[in-house]
């Protein structure tokens, strides 16, 4: 080959790009982002500096970076592992339900831990693929923001359903009217969250808000509950305690969701692990145990004791 025809073939591949990559290797991790570097849309936090993926409307690469750290890494497998622990307890809770000593076991009390596992996993789920879709596009990332959302909704009206039940298990009326209140606020911030602006980053306080409320209005059954039968019964019997517990581990989460700590004090130095949206996510899982420990103890109560007849 004579030297010009070489250089020409040298010529060419350098302005045809990159060397390929033999197709036998896997796929490189894209390179991540700062803050500065990535779409406004894709700014929610800005004490968050690094370990942003790029825009990637690709469904490959996005399930691609499961497998390497970025700062979305700990809040998808946090809730990702949280879904896939729902559904063996859920399945011992099935299998607990009709043992011998619990009477008159009715297909109503499977409906309702059947809600309250359903809330549980679409909550997680939701939050899950939400995180992991992020930077596909802004339209995806709209939609999974909306499910997201919606899946705080479905876990806070879920919870309630199934405390309602027990806790006025004696009053069907009782039953009936605070779930309608249930369903009727619920709709109302789920309508809210559907109005594409209040999902912007500049009415994040108002959306916190809404929520907050949403799971504050919970003290209205247990109040009542206290003044229909006593605090004794309400703590001996339907599990109060524990429901003061999961509303204080939702409170902290929402106001350390709020107020972003601890990177708010040190921006850069949590991107990738302990986040206030990560602690978020652990409270929430605590909180879900905890709801379950509240339906053990009231439904042990309904179908042991005689709760109807004191």
């Amino acid at each position: 080959m004579s030297e010009p025809k070489a250089k020409e073939r040298r010529s060419k591949g350098r302005d045809s790009g990159a060397v390929e990559r033999p197709p036998n290797l896997p796929p490189t991790r894209p390179s991540l982002l700062t803050y500065e570097e990535i779409f406004e849309w894709q700014r929610d936090n800005e004490y968050i500096l690094t370990g942003y993926r790029p825009e990637k409307a690709n469904y490959k690469d996005i399930f691609l970076s499961l497998t390497f750290l970025h700062n979305e890494t700990c809040n998808i497998y946090t809730h990702l592992i949280g879904a896939i622990l729902v559904l063996p307890v859920a399945y011992i809770y099935m299998r607990i339900l009709p043992e011998p000593q619990y009477h008159d076991v009715l297909a109503a009390d499977y409906v309702i831990f059947v809600v309250f596992f359903f809330s549980c996993e679409f909550c997680l789920l939701s939050s899950a693929v939400y995180h992991l879709m992020q930077p596909h596009s802004h339209k995806v990332e709209q939609f999974w923001h909306r499910m997201d959302l919606l899946g705080i909704v479905v876990i806070i009206a879920g919870t309630f359903i199934a405390a309602i039940y027990y806790f006025f298990i004696c009053k069907p009326a009782f039953q009936i009217l605070h779930w309608v209140l249930t369903v009727v606020s619920g709709s109302v911030v789920a309508t809210l969250i559907s109005i594409p602006k209040f999902r912007t980053l500049r009415w994040r306080t108002l959306r916190v808000t809404a929520f907050f409320l949403f799971g504050l209005s919970a003290f209205i059954p247990l109040l009542h509950g206290v003044g229909l039968y006593g605090s004794h019964y309400m703590f001996e019997y339907m599990g109060m305690k524990w429901y003061l517990i999961e509303l204080a581990l939702y409170a902290s989460g929402t106001l350390i969701f709020a107020l972003r700590p601890p990177e708010r004090f040190a921006p850069g130095k949590f991107d990738t692990f302990g986040t206030s949206h990560q602690v978020f996510h652990i409270l929430i899982l605590v909180a879900m145990w905890v709801n379950c420990l509240a339906l053990t103890q009231s439904f042990k109560s309904v179908h042991t004791l005689e709760l109807c007849h004191r």
